[in-house]
């Protein structure tokens, strides 16, 4: 059986008081990383455009992505490569959407952050 693509969402949020231009620099950051991955995209959704599955978390164009992975066991690398840029800045966060399901990172490291993201990982078919 081949194993269809994953798409996710992401919401980048880089702090209280960032002005546009920090959040598209740190966005534009994070899309750089994520396509060095062996990633299908990594999109900026236009103005409007909700990426697939994202019920219930309204993405703005500013500060959003929509990565499509070829197979679920690659959010492994996605997701570790995120959570290598988030520990840039303590003032950084993240929300991952894939189907409803979100699941929020800060540059905070914690063993309660790691838990929930193995979780994550583990409904959305990721191996660990």
């Amino acid at each position: 059986m081949e194993e269809r693509p994953v798409t996710f969402g992401i919401h980048i949020i880089v702090g209280a008081d960032s002005d546009p231009e920090e959040i598209a620099k740190a966005t534009s950051q994070l899309r750089r990383e994520l396509l060095a991955l062996d990633v299908e995209a990594v999109e900026v959704p236009q103005e409007g455009e909700a990426p697939p599955g994202s019920k219930g978390l309204e993405l703005a164009a500013l500060g959003a992505l929509v990565v499509t992975v070829a197979r679920s066991p690659l959010l492994n690398s996605v997701v570790a490569a995120i959570r290598s840029w988030l520990g840039a800045s303590q003032q950084r966060s993240i929300k991952l959407q894939i189907a409803g399901d979100v699941l929020e990172l800060t540059g905070v490291s914690s063993k309660e952050q790691r838990r929930l993201t193995d979780e994550w990982l583990r409904r959305h078919g990721s191996q660990q």
